[in-house]
């Protein structure tokens, strides 16, 4: 894929977090599919972009837009039609006080993106976390906090 640059992957990440779909799909596919790391309920193959999106849209929910991305590198093979990024994410539970640091209220992780492109679009990815990133996210996503209670994601 001969347009496949550092500049391309980082539009497609911009684009994902505008929200708005049509900028969204100038660099994702509507057949994208993506598998998340984990064992709960958003791990495994997201199906189709609208799949794919409202997952997105749970995160954005259970933080109440509290949360940092951060590209730290960007890795490409033009010829292959991939790109490998490595990306740190800082987020806060809506309800949480800042600076905490359990891992039920927030979820600091670091991870890679495997994404592999097609005429200019995303159209499968896969996640994979750093050292105790996937316990992590699994205490993230827990519907049980850590007074023991059951909370609303």
């Amino acid at each position: 894929m001969a347009d496949l640059t550092r500049e391309r992957v980082e539009a497609a990440y911009a684009a994902l977090m505008t929200g708005d779909r049509n900028k969204i799909t100038e660099y994702w596919s509507e057949d994208l599919r993506f598998q998340m790391p984990g064992n709960h309920q958003f791990a495994g193959w997201f199906n189709g972009l609208d799949d794919y999106l409202q997952k997105m849209g749970k995160l954005g929910e259970a933080c109440g837009g509290r949360i940092e991305a951060e590209t730290r590198h960007i890795l490409i093979n033009e010829a292959e039609g991939v790109s490998v990024d490595i990306y740190r994410l800082d987020g806060y539970r809506a309800h949480a006080e800042e600076g905490t640091v359990s891992p039920y209220e927030r979820l600091q992780v670091e991870g890679v993106h495997m994404l592999r492109w097609e005429n200019g679009k995303i159209v499968e990815g896969r996640s994979a976390l750093f050292a105790d990133g996937v316990t992590r996210g699994n205490l993230w996503w827990s519907p049980v906090g850590t007074d023991g209670e059951r909370t609303e994601l």
